[in-house]
């Protein structure tokens, strides 16, 4: 069993890159890859446990995107911790965006009376990126929330008062015919694979997307987008269904990587 999607305390799980392995390997998974949003900087200490503990961690990255007012997700596979110049770049952006977002969130709480200091957060995010899991840790410290999961209810989650929405890359109706469409337009912009066996994916959506993975000869991948505490619901190596993530997905997207060296 596998996992290509989950995220550390690098962007908004958690459990430290250490922690993740060490929950991966507990389980008998046998690869796991750390898909932190707009950062790599968990990817050392991941492949470290990883080769201790001796389990795979494959190393990846989650973008956010939006394409003609539709929001997404863009997973990256075997970065080695070695961005492009380019991609750092547009990483530095992106994290620059999140204080920015922190410092709204932070506003927001103040303002409806729950206030918090910047230097509580650093303290929760050990000094490394501070996400919405720090600042619903720091809720639950002052005692204006009785758990993270409680923090993110009233407060933190999309829809939520202090909500503040990410930035998000451009691509360049998410019903049938648009999801189709989005993914044409992908594919032919160098997009490889397709996330079919996602927790939230019925039996239909995940037909949907296996009918556009050979339409477009993309690689069907799979993950349980697992967060730790912040998504309770989200467990390790637990696809669609909730049944496990096979192997051959993993194996199906490396040969796809070394066929792309190869060019």
């Amino acid at each position: 069993m596998i996992d290509l999607h989950t995220h550390s305390t690098f962007s908004d799980g958690s459990l430290t890159p250490t922690e993740l392995v060490e929950a991966a390997k507990a389980i008998g998974l046998t690869a796991v890859a750390v898909t932190d949003h707009d950062t790599v900087d968990g990817l050392p200490e991941a492949l470290a446990a990883g080769e201790r503990l001796g389990i795979r961690v494959v190393p990846g990255v989650e973008l956010n995107l939006e394409h003609e007012r539709v929001t997404m997700d863009m997973l990256g596979y075997f970065l080695g911790g070695r961005p492009s110049a380019e991609l750092k770049a547009e990483l530095a952006e992106l994290r620059a965006y999140r204080d920015e977002r922190n410092g709204r969130i932070l506003e927001r709480l103040a303002a409806l009376g729950y206030p918090l200091e910047p230097d509580a957060l650093a303290a929760a995010a050990e000094n490394g990126a501070v996400g919405r899991p720090h600042i619903g840790e720091a809720l639950v410290r002052r005692g204006y929330a009785g758990s993270i999961t409680e923090a993110f209810e009233r407060f933190l989650r999309r829809g939520a008062p202090a909500w503040v929405d990410r930035r998000r890359l451009s691509l360049v109706h998410t019903d049938t015919a648009g999801l189709a469409h989005i993914v044409r337009d992908a594919a032919r912009l160098g997009m490889a694979g397709i996330e079919c066996y996602y927790p939230l994916h019925d039996e239909a959506t995940v037909a949907q997307c296996l009918a556009l993975a050979e339409k477009y000869a993309l690689v069907p991948t799979g993950g349980s987008d697992f967060h730790g505490s912040v998504k309770p619901n989200a467990h390790l190596g637990v696809g669609s269904g909730g049944l496990p993530l096979p192997d051959e997905l993993l194996a199906n997207l490396e040969c796809l990587a070394v066929d792309d060296l190869r060019r």
